[in-house]
């Protein structure tokens, strides 16, 4: 079990470096974010380079633990369709609830992201194919599109744009999606 200062700290490293990235990222806005003297930070961290690899693979781990439950709960849909809209509206949420851990994914290089995080997207196109009659669309094709507009909606809310019609655009979205099994 994690210390609860350790915790915070993790908890506002992860906000600093979705938003301002790994290099603009500074030890000193994460300690003031977190309400801890960079002193503490690094008694806990040693080193920024430490931090990071910390908060992304507390946070890895527990979005692979989540991810194993949404999984688990659309396993149980067999229809298709229905399967692929309770997909999308889990994989919202799922999104929503952790866009700083993959906004950091998508935007950060390699030297500072552990290539190990990289297979979500493998993952998440077998469990739909295996779930989704592949003879009627590429798979892979389906799930790439679904998190890159995942991931694009979710971006704009970030930056603080405008957010209005955030369900209807994953209303249509999805009903567009659906053609794509017939």
């Amino acid at each position: 079990m994690m210390d609860k200062t350790k915790g915070k700290i993790l908890d506002a490293a992860l906000k600093i470096f979705a938003k301002e990235g790994y290099n603009s990222s500074t030890t000193r806005s994460i300690a003031s974010q977190s309400g801890f003297s960079e002193i503490t930070l690094f008694r806990k961290f040693e080193t920024k380079e430490k931090l990071f690899k910390e908060a992304m693979s507390v946070n890895h781990e527990m979005l692979q633990e989540k991810c194993i439950s949404l999984m688990e709960d659309l396993e149980k849909i067999e229809d298709p369709e229905e399967f692929l809209k309770e997909y999308i509206k889990k994989m919202a949420v799922f999104y929503r609830e952790n866009f700083e851990f993959f906004n950091i994914m998508i935007t950060e290089d390699n030297v500072h992201v552990d290539s190990d995080m990289g297979d979500f997207g493998d993952v998440l196109s077998e469990f739909v194919s295996e779930n989704i009659d592949n003879t009627c669309c590429e798979v892979t094709s389906i799930v790439l599109v679904i998190n890159t507009f995942l991931y694009t909606l979710n971006l704009d809310i970030f930056h603080g744009i405008n957010n209005n019609g955030y369900e209807d655009n994953i209303k249509k979205f999805t009903n567009n999606m659906i053609k794509c099994l017939h």
